[in-house]
């Protein structure tokens, strides 16, 4: 098994990273957030385990909505460091920690949640099952990742295109859809890596943790954000981001 990569305490990537965020024109925040915040349970009172967090952004958000107590994990200290800076709320805690090892947090959840961070961890299965064990009973797992769709293709080349146009419309490719492994690429710096797992290994890995999935949504852009940025319109084809909600059984 290879060792989690960390490329946010990379300065060139964490710098990069930023720009992109703190411009507030990007997928994260014109797609991703609004779509999962419409999926989440009930936040009142709650424990809530938030993993992969980042700058705090929704740790600060459950906390400012009721939550009883937030912890927030993210394997980057430039993260971890970040979010503390900008978070106020007395209820809300950072660690600096890999998901790999949350088996060894000694408390329980009723939401674990994860914004775009679960397709760079390895053992997907051990994910869940680690989840599982920290979910309260009835307890909610809420999640994102990048859509398998996305993550499918193994391009040749940094350039190469994951799409070919006839007569104007972008027809997106899907080979190695099925070959669950490593993808290496090219993202603000050279070999960031990814795991593609396709639709069935996700859902099945789910369900072998004693969780049973609720609610399922795949992204798609509305006007106000196609406006924004023309090439988001093309969700309708090749979506970006995949949302599961479970519960334990």
């Amino acid at each position: 098994m290879r060792k989690p990569q960390n490329v946010y305490d990379n300065s060139q990537f964490f710098e990069e990273y930023q720009k992109m965020r703190d411009s507030k024109i990007n997928a994260n925040e014109l797609i991703e957030i609004p779509q999962i915040k419409a999926m989440m349970p009930d936040i009142k009172d709650k424990m809530i385990l938030d993993l992969g967090c980042g700058d705090g952004g929704m740790s600060r958000y459950f906390a400012e909505n009721g939550a009883k107590r937030v912890l927030g994990l993210d394997i980057s200290n430039n993260m971890i460091k970040l979010a503390k800076s900008k978070t106020q709320q007395a209820n809300v805690e950072y660690i600096v920690g890999e998901m790999e090892n949350i088996s060894k947090l000694n408390e329980k959840f009723d939401i674990v949640f994860s914004s775009l961070a679960f397709h760079y961890v390895e053992d997907f299965e051990k994910l869940m099952a680690d989840i599982s064990g920290l979910l309260k009973p009835n307890g909610i797992l809420l999640f994102s990742q990048e859509h398998p769709i996305a993550t499918a293709i193994i391009p040749s080349n940094k350039d190469m295109k994951k799409y070919i146009e006839i007569n104007g419309k972008r027809y997106f490719l899907l080979s190695d859809y099925n070959n669950n492994s490593c993808r290496s690429l090219n993202w603000n710096i050279e070999g960031v890596i990814k795991y593609h797992r396709n639709f069935s290994s996700i859902i099945n890995a789910i369900i072998k943790s004693g969780m049973s999935v609720l609610q399922v949504g795949e992204s798609q852009a509305d006007e106000k954000a196609v406006q924004l940025v023309e090439k988001y319109k093309y969700q309708i084809d090749r979506p970006y981001f995949l949302y599961i909600k479970a519960q334990k059984v």
